[in-house]
């Protein structure tokens, strides 16, 4: 059974399968350029060139390369990398098509076309405004993030946005979270963080005094939520239980 944390005055959440998730699955986004290009690939091995893309831009050059590029030159080689990983000749990487094609996959996760958000989530954005509570978002997340929030409309109802590459520190270091308290003045203990992910939202959450939930989708959501109150919650309407 949810516990009510009645002395909540900040609710902050993250970004990517908390608030929103791809309208699509990214093999898919990445596959259809090359695919009407002539370039033939299956959405697993583009999936798996993705997860390495990815894997290698964030160990070489963390928070989207902060402090040595901007983040859509990160974005450009890990698309690169992407459609190497999968075969594509460095040759035609530069055709012109490719290239306008890669800008416009760059463009598509800057607003709603790459992104839907969880269909709960104005309904429990307009319950903490009611209630005169703060709310915030903290996210490892490039310029991109606090845009696609403005295209689906909901960027309003957040006091505050903190971008990782604005402070230059990552979750899970809890600075940043230190930092969102900061910014306006609540008290760790009276407030409340959400996100997907024990170890980059709760652990250093609960690190720096924080009370903190995982919101989970899966088919054990439920089951989660209900042997592990203080930990999970069953999707974000939870929320309106409990604070």
């Amino acid at each position: 059974m949810n516990r009510r944390l009645g002395h909540i005055r900040l609710v902050t959440f993250d970004l990517y399968e908390t608030l929103y998730t791809p309208c699509e699955p990214i093999e898919k986004t990445y596959a259809a350029p090359l695919l009407r290009h002539g370039i033939h690939v299956d959405t697993q091995s583009v999936h798996a060139g993705f997860s390495q893309a990815m894997k290698h831009m964030r160990t070489h050059y963390p928070n989207y390369g902060f402090g040595l590029m901007n983040s859509r030159q990160w974005w450009r080689q890990v698309i690169d990398m992407t459609w190497k990983n999968i075969g594509v000749p460095s040759s035609y990487l530069g055709n012109n098509r490719l290239l306008t094609a890669r800008e416009s996959l760059i463009d598509r996760f800057n607003t709603s076309e790459g992104y839907k958000m969880f269909d709960e989530v104005p309904k429990v954005l307009k319950y903490l405004r009611m209630r005169g509570i703060k709310t915030g978002v903290i996210s490892n997340m490039d310029e991109a993030g606090e845009k696609v929030l403005c295209h689906l409309g909901i960027r309003s109802y957040f006091d505050f946005v903190l971008k990782s590459t604005t402070v230059g520190i990552q979750k899970p270091d809890p600075r940043i979270f230190e930092l969102a308290l900061s910014a306006v003045g609540v008290p760790a203990y009276d407030a409340l963080h959400v996100g997907d992910s024990k170890e980059m939202d709760f652990d250093p959450a609960i690190k720096v005094g924080m009370n903190a939930r995982i919101v989970s989708r899966g088919r054990d959501a439920a089951d989660l939520a209900a042997r592990y109150p203080g930990q999970y919650i069953a999707g974000l309407l939870d929320l309106t239980k409990i604070v």
